[in-house]
């Protein structure tokens, strides 16, 4: 799941959150690449960079190089991998 959220700042008045859609995905596409493709273009008609917040799913380097030229700001919650360098972090 994904929001994309304006905090109404600089000439917007006014904050606003739109959840992207959830679309059935084909063997041709992953939920990385429909997501990537969402948000540009959302962001393709916004005057100002979003915030965006995104599932567990797509904290990972794939996406983040697939939304790297997109100028949204982007949040994601990290699923714990229970080691981190050979240390437990889920104690």
């Amino acid at each position: 799941m994904a929001i994309v959220l304006s905090l109404g700042g600089g000439e917007e008045k006014g904050s606003w959150a739109l959840p992207l859609r959830h679309e059935r995905i084909t063997s041709f596409d992953s939920p990385l690449t429909l997501g990537a493709f969402q948000l540009s273009k959302v962001c393709s008609k916004l005057k100002v960079r979003p915030l965006s917040l995104w599932d567990s799913e797509y904290g990972c380097a794939p996406f983040l190089k697939l939304t790297a030229d997109i100028q949204a700001d982007k949040i994601m919650r990290l699923r714990p991998p229970g080691l981190f360098m050979g240390h437990s972090i889920c104690q």
